[in-house]
């Protein structure tokens, strides 16, 4: 042991070189790749680095070296041009083909220290183009007892081989590769001049009625480096299936009540591929039956279905692969729900004198009692009762009543009956007549008269010169005239409104308020005018006053003349004289009474 020991720590002995390079070196295709390499020494001795392969005949050959820090690749081989040594003796390689895949070898020569190897493998990964699908254009019956052919999956350029998976709804269906009558794949893989692999798979399947609408892929599955996997799926696809028709389901539309005059839509539908053909019938009262049509689609169409049309249909699909253990045919029952014509019974006429009664009555009958309703317009007069009465007719009771019938059950189903109500009657003005007050004469006032009655009354004016204007509003006439006033019209006016069963005389009487005519001049004019006015009356009021007293004082005096002198005309004006005859009147009145007073029977004197 000691001697073992002294040997070691001698110069220039002999001692092991540890090369560590990784087990394998995992690249994608055109990718580069990178091998390490790490030698571990005793000392610090100089040493050279050599990377060299196994080559396609199972030679090893060396590609670069590594020698007091220089580096040198060898010509003639397959990395001459993409290959290179590292200044940490990695070794380079650019633009890694499938066939690089090889054994690569590091060697580490410390001279008296001895050498050390490392070899790795190198492996080379390329992705398979999308899955290409070739399904077979035959029909596939279910009664058939094999599998048949469902469809070719292709994977190509991949390498390693890809898998190839098949699914079913996008659940795998793990068929084996052993020929059975239900489920097995056939696979076949070939090796390209490039290296690359292509992978078919071939489905064979014995479907059944649940692959009617599944939907069938497939998956390549190809490795990745750092072991892990991944799919490319192709496309889904349906079979083209042949199978009898086991059920038959027939169904009407609208799924409501149906009613006359609706579009109903008989729907008769097999289970059986391709589709049967469908033969509709009526049943009779008699026990037989009435072809109706027939068709592929399996469509019947009643367009303004009637009451007529209630029976049962019976549908049957016409399948002759199906076995004559099953039974295709269905039937149903359809009831239509209608209404008879609405009958109004009313007097022989439909004019009612204005204040007058009237009944309304209504009658409805159908496939079920129905609710009865009278109505104005959109207003409803009374609910569910086949009789409203009008009582105290007024005009405004005209107009067009309807029965209305409905069956709360039927939605849509109605009829209705509609009467017109006349009332007849002699015209209404209203109040008989209007007073109306008016600034002054001269100006414009609007009259108006508003007649109600039928037939539709004529209004006239009076003064036959007046122009009116008429409107008429269902069975109201309004005219309208513009009168001027003046005092010769202010009684004069008036409105008649006549048909032939009578009149009415509407009579205006227009108060004058003022007989002064308006001026133009400002209203601070015309204020001051009136105030004059009144002053210069006030004045001459007390004139007056002054004169009556001063006849009387001289009167009493004896100053005046009487007799003869009474009789003289006056040579005062016209308004003088006519104030001096007041004034003796005044005087005469008062004579007598004074002489009258004294007993006296003889006519007094006069002054």
């Amino acid at each position: 042991m000691d001697l073992l020991l002294l040997l070691t720590l001698l110069p220039g002995c002999l001692c092991a070189v540890t090369v560590t390079v990784p087990p394998k070196v995992e690249v994608e295709y055109n990718h580069e790749a990178i091998f390490m390499c790490k030698p571990k020494f005793t000392g610090s001795p100089k040493y050279s680095v050599e990377w060299s392969y196994i080559d396609h005949e199972g030679q090893r050959t060396l590609i670069a070296t590594f020698n007091d820090g220089k580096t040198s690749v060898e010509p003639d081989t397959d990395f001459s041009s993409r290959a290179a040594i590292m200044s940490d003796n990695s070794l380079v390689i650019n633009d890694i083909r499938v066939k690089d895949e090889t054994e690569f070898t590091c060697r580490v020569n410390a001279g008296s220290e001895g050498f050390g190897d490392g070899s790795t493998q190198l492996k080379v990964y390329v992705s398979p183009s999308p899955p290409e699908l070739s399904v077979s254009t035959q029909v596939l019956s279910i009664t058939e007892p094999i599998a048949a052919e469902v469809g070719t999956c292709t994977s190509r350029n991949s390498y390693p081989a890809p898998t190839i998976e098949w699914y079913r709804n996008q659940v795998p269906l793990n068929a084996g590769v052993e020929k059975s009558a239900d489920l097995y794949v056939s696979s076949r893989t070939t090796t390209e001049a490039s290296g690359l692999y292509t992978v078919s798979s071939t489905l064979y399947l014995k479907p059944t009625k649940a692959d009617v609408d599944a939907l069938f892929s497939c998956k390549a599955v190809f490795p990745l480096p750092g072991g892990t996997m991944s799919p490319m799926e192709s496309m889904e696809f349906k079979l083209s299936l042949h199978y009898y028709t086991e059920n038959v389901k027939l169904t009407v539309s609208p799924d409501q009540p149906l009613k006359e005059g609706d579009t109903v839509t008989l729907r008769c539908e097999g289970d059986g591929n391709p589709a049967p053909t469908y033969l509709f019938q009526k049943k009779k009262d008699d026990g037989g039956e009435d072809e109706l049509d027939s068709g592929a689609d399996g469509i019947y169409v009643f367009q303004n279905i009637s009451r007529e049309d209630s029976g049962t249909y019976i549908c049957e699909a016409l399948d002759f692969d199906s076995p004559d253990t099953i039974v295709l045919k269905k039937q149903i029952d359809i009831s239509i729900h209608y209404l008879n014509p609405l009958s109004l019974i009313l007097p022989e006429h439909n004019r009612y004198s204005v204040g007058s009664d009237a009944l309304l009555s209504c009658i409805g009958d159908g496939s079920e009692r129905p609710d009865l309703v009278w109505k104005k317009g959109d207003v409803v007069l009374s609910s569910n009762n086949n009789r409203h009465y009008l009582r105290n007719l007024a005009y405004s009771d005209s107009g067009v009543y309807t029965c209305e019938a409905t069956v709360p059950t039927v939605p849509g189903l109605r009829k209705e009956e509609s009467v017109t109500i006349i009332v007849e009657g002699p015209p209404d003005l209203g109040s008989e007549s209007e007073s109306i007050d008016v600034p002054s004469e001269g100006e414009m006032v609007m009259l108006s008269c508003s007649a109600t009655g039928h037939p539709e009354p004529e209004i006239s004016w009076r003064p036959a010169e007046l122009k009116p204007s008429q409107t008429v509003s269902g069975m109201s006439v309004k005219s309208e005239v513009a009168v001027k006033v003046t005092s010769k019209l202010v009684n004069d006016i008036s409105c008649t409104a006549k048909n032939q069963l009578g009149s009415k005389e509407k009579k205006f009487k227009l108060s004058i308020l003022s007989l002064v005519v308006p001026s133009t001049a400002p209203a601070q004019e015309q204020s001051g005018a009136g105030s004059t006015a009144i002053i210069a009356v006030v004045v001459c009021v007390l004139l007056l006053l002054l004169v009556v007293a001063l006849f009387y004082f001289l009167q009493k005096k004896g100053k005046l003349a009487c007799g003869r002198s009474e009789k003289q005309p006056l040579s005062q004006d016209p308004a003088s004289a006519e104030l001096a005859v007041e004034l003796k009147s005044e005087k005469r009145n008062e004579q007598r009474g004074l002489l009258g007073s004294h007993g006296g029977g003889g006519p007094a004197a006069e002054c």
